[in-house]
């Protein structure tokens, strides 16, 4: 009988050990925390970029019992090194992983890395090729450069050229930010894009394209630079100011971002209007825990991108902040 009633006793132990493991994995379908999570990021050598990872760090230390830690890796600004950082991020054992792709299709191999590990994946900003990943978020780059198109005919009607700063070619925002500027431009028969060139979305590569653009082009050639973000439009300013040839306002230059300095210099005059484009780093890190903790999320979450000029600069400018959010 005391035989039984031990054999008894271990086996409804068993059960409870059993349906504890049960709850605790039907409500953590990830495992239980504490979590590690890491982020694969493009580059830190770039303000915005540098601004996400420090975003989602500051968040991450808001939740000391549910992240064990957050780690990072910096890709340098090349696919081959990203697709490594994966790699590294999966063999820290890493419970999700964040990224933001350099380019889409390149980094297929470090998507598919995630997905044969079963981890699950947060993509920011950036796009990937197909729809492995558990959720995105990021802006409506398509959407936020038809309405700077809209905004500059608005501001400077139907008949004037422009020249264009392009950003990483084969990243989804470059390929997004151009095509839906032209997609307003190409309907008026009175725009000319006089030419494109790849400034990286960095400010020192774009230095000397506009330098020649100066060289080639005489005053009054053009009278819009579209610039693919913020760093791309600040070195245009850089050396219209630098030439002595332009005064504050002449030519129409854009930006995409949200820069403290864009915002300046569109008080200034010299940038006409630039797009929020929030890095979405806090709100990444807010949406990777709901994914661990198994809650439901939306797919795909767009960030607004407000388009600010000097009508409203007010309203976004903080002397104490790189960027809006």
């Amino acid at each position: 009988m005391k035989r039984i009633i031990v054999t008894l006793f271990t086996v409804a132990f068993l059960v409870f050990v059993l349906a504890a493991t049960y709850g605790q994995s039907a409500k953590y379908p990830y495992g239980p925390p504490p979590w590690t999570i890491g982020m694969a990021q493009d580059t830190m050598d770039h303000p915005w970029r540098a601004f996400m990872v420090t975003s989602m760090a500051a968040e991450a230390k808001k939740y000391p019992n549910l992240i064990k830690r957050f780690v990072y890796t910096d890709a340098k600004g090349t696919n081959e090194k990203q697709i490594s950082d994966v790699e590294d991020l999966i063999a820290q054992k890493c419970d999700l992983i964040l990224m933001s792709p350099r380019e889409a299709r390149p980094l297929q191999p470090a998507v598919e890395a995630i997905k044969k590990a079963k981890i699950p994946l947060v993509v920011v900003d950036r796009e990937i090729v197909g729809e492995d990943y558990v959720a995105f978020i990021g802006g409506d780059n398509y959407k936020l450069a038809k309405e700077l198109a809209e905004w500059v005919v608005k501001k400077e009607g139907t008949k004037w050229n422009w020249l264009e700063v392009i950003g990483v070619p084969g990243s989804t925002p470059q390929i997004q930010r151009h095509e839906g500027f032209i997609a307003i431009t190409d309907k008026n028969p009175g725009i000319k894009r006089l030419e494109g060139q790849v400034g990286n979305f960095d400010l020192a590569p774009t230095i000397p394209i506009m330098e020649d653009w100066l060289t080639k082009y005489k005053k009054g050639t053009f009278q819009v630079i579209y610039a693919q973000n913020d760093p791309q439009a600040l070195a245009c300013v850089q050396v219209l100011k630098a030439s002595g040839q332009y005064k504050p306002g002449e030519i129409c230059v854009l930006g995409v971002d949200g820069q403290r300095e864009a915002f300046e210099a569109i008080k200034e005059g010299w940038i006409s209007a630039t797009s929020i484009y929030a890095t979405g780093g806090a709100e990444a890190l807010r949406i990777a825990l709901k994914v661990l903790k198994g809650e439901p999320v939306p797919k795909r979450t767009i960030t607004e991108t407000p388009i600010v000029s000097a009508e409203n600069v007010d309203q976004y400018y903080d002397p104490n902040e790189v960027y809006v959010r």
